[in-house]
């Protein structure tokens, strides 16, 4: 049986799951992905067949791209029917108390949990990951190593041909002697670099920032450790954003986040903000730097610090 769950909407990301498929398959096995363009049978009873393998799989992935809440072909959005595919997959994932992860392609932003029907709220509270085309290979490792901890399934292993290990142990059998001797008279690699682990920031942290046009907004800043990677959100004005491509090398943290700006009647456009942050165990000394947009943004400076439980 298939160990993760995939949900999407073919006309809204059918290709991002397509490859993203392919790649979990490429490194769980084949068929450790279910899917119901492949595996609902013709005649076979829908919703009987999700509720089966919500059962056997360990982990839901629900893809969200960018018209994935907008209407159906009667003006109405096919998520609030009842019937919908998708809002069906969704509801019987929460109840299974599975673990589910929204996963965020072709610049989609994930949808507040006044966007959604009541019977998928919860969905909004799930930390989601953000799978980019710029960065598409390192995003889905990321996304592996989350993942991981929660399957039955380990890795498959490449298959290797015995006559390939044949030829490599003669191949070491015939070099073994050149090896030792020019080694015996190489130089001493120099002592490995001793490097400080990352600090610990998960949690919640809260800073009170002033804005380069002079607004101040208290913004929240939370980290969850999934796996060997981390993920959190960023407030920013008056919107909680997914933190993406971020880092924590022994003290310094990076993320970055996106939103929308609009004038008048000018069409949405993205910006990009860019967060450093020097970590130490009270505070995480931040800069920001803020691109694209209608607007140029000079770099700004603030103090976050931890909410004690």
């Amino acid at each position: 049986m298939s160990a993760i769950f995939l949900s999407y909407r073919r006309d809204d990301s059918a290709g991002f799951a397509g490859r993203l498929a392919d790649t979990l398959e490429a490194t769980f096995g084949s068929g450790s992905v279910f899917r119901d363009v492949d595996d609902i049978r013709p005649g076979e009873d829908f919703v009987h067949a999700i509720e089966s393998h919500l059962r056997s799989v360990d982990a839901v992935l629900v893809m969200i791209g960018p018209t994935w809440l907008a209407a159906g072909p009667d003006q109405r959005r096919r998520l609030d029917a009842e019937d919908d595919f998708v809002r069906l997959e969704i509801q019987a994932a929460l109840a299974s108390g599975k673990p589910l992860i929204p996963l965020l392609v072709g610049g989609a932003a994930m949808p507040l949990e006044a966007e959604l029907p009541p019977a998928l709220a919860a969905l909004a509270r799930r930390q989601a990951v953000v799978l980019s085309d710029s960065n598409w290979r390192g995003d889905v490792h990321r996304l592996v190593d989350s993942l991981q901890p929660s399957l039955t399934l380990a890795p498959a292993k490449p298959r290797v041909n015995r006559w390939m290990l044949a030829g490599a142990a003669a191949a070491v059998l015939l070099g073994g002697y050149a090896a030792w001797h020019v080694t015996l008279n190489a130089p001493q690699p120099p002592l490995p670099v001793v490097v400080s682990p990352p600090a610990d920031i998960t949690g919640r942290w809260t800073a009170r920032v002033r804005y380069d046009w002079g607004d101040q907004h208290d913004e929240v800043f939370e980290f969850k450790q999934l796996g060997n990677t981390l993920h959190g959100t960023a407030s920013y004005l008056t919107g909680r954003l997914t933190i993406e491509h971020v880092s924590l090398e022994g003290d310094w943290l990076r993320f970055s986040t996106r939103s929308q700006e609009m004038i008048g009647d000018s069409p949405w456009k993205e910006t990009l903000h860019r967060y450093i942050g020097k970590v130490s165990p009270d505070q995480i000394e931040f800069t920001l730097e803020t691109t694209g947009g209608y607007s140029v943004h000079p770099p700004i400076e603030f103090v976050a610090r931890p909410v004690r439980p």
